[in-house]
């Protein structure tokens, strides 16, 4: 039968050394022991019972029964069967918490509370280590989630670029878009893709873009097979979110409409932008895709 939660002291009330360590358990930051709620002395063959323990490490019984059955803490029976915390091992439970609050896994705890002190150092700079690794961890994945959060809300960050007209134009599109699924999608690539991943695809880009332009000063019919392929080529090239061919639509007309990118374009080719928006419309058609109904996917 599990004994009761409730005390069974041992006529310790005239019984108190106070050369005997204090009834407590927790740590605080530099390792040595705090007062605990029942710091009274405790005699070398004075007992505590499981409930008193519980209250006073602020351990549940539950979690002592367990140690117990593990055999990391094991106090003797009384005559009555219960549970009878003893000195020792009030000892032993602090040192059993400590290592626990410092993450050693339990599997390596109770080998740790018999091994010889070289051997505990040891297993404790290794622990110091794998914390050191974790939290280099952390701040790497701190810093990229400030880096998404930033170009999440702004569109770039000032270490991306320092053209003002590029900053700009991204804020303006935050302003826009910036309540769209793909708009942190284009924050999510940002933010994990690295200088020569962004520099490969912006080359990708212009390099689709020179041979759009070539197109055109060849004469190549919106609608050709030619035309459609390039279309393709350039709606996979845009490297900020996914586009469907429905929002490649929208994008051709802000391509001509929008000044800044009708410049971007004909300076490449002059007219160049409404070619590339008429071959989008053109494309589309070619798929059983009517501009008239494109929209933002």
């Amino acid at each position: 039968m599990e004994e009761s939660e409730e005390p069974c002291r041992h006529d310790r009330r005239n019984r108190r050394d106070d050369t005997e360590p204090q009834g407590h358990a927790r740590t605080d930051g530099s390792g040595t022991s705090n007062a605990g709620d029942d710091d009274r002395p405790l005699a070398e063959q004075e007992a505590l019972s499981v409930g008193e323990v519980s209250r006073m490490f602020h351990v549940s019984v539950r979690m002592l029964r367990h140690w117990d059955g593990l055999g990391l803490l094991t106090p003797r029976r009384g005559p009555n069967g219960y549970r009878e915390y003893r000195v020792r091992d009030l000892n032993r439970l602090r040192r059993l918490l400590t290592y626990k609050e410092l993450g050693i896994p339990g599997a390596d705890i109770g080998p740790l509370l018999e091994a010889a002190a070289p051997e505990v150092i040891e297993t404790l700079a290794k622990q110091r280590d794998a914390i050191d690794a974790r939290i280099r961890d952390l701040r790497g994945d701190l810093g990229r989630l400030d880096r998404l959060i930033d170009i999440a809300r702004k569109g770039s960050t000032m270490a991306d670029t320092t053209d003002k007209t590029m900053h700009e134009l991204q804020a303006e599109a935050q302003r826009r878009w910036g309540e769209s699924t793909q708009w942190m999608e284009y924050a999510e690539r940002k933010a994990s893709t690295t200088d020569g991943q962004r520099r490969e695809a912006g080359e990708r880009m212009r390099n689709v873009e020179r041979q759009l332009g070539e197109a055109k000063r060849r004469g190549v019919r919106p609608g050709s097979i030619e035309a459609n392929a390039l279309v393709e080529e350039h709606r996979r090239s845009i490297p900020q979110f996914e586009v469907s061919p429905s929002m490649h639509v929208l994008l051709g007309r802000m391509y001509a409409a929008d000044e800044r990118f009708a410049r971007h374009y004909d300076d490449i080719e002059p007219g160049l932008a409404a070619w590339l928006h008429e071959a989008i419309d053109a494309a589309a058609r070619a798929q059983g895709l009517n501009p008239a109904r494109a929209r933002w996917e």
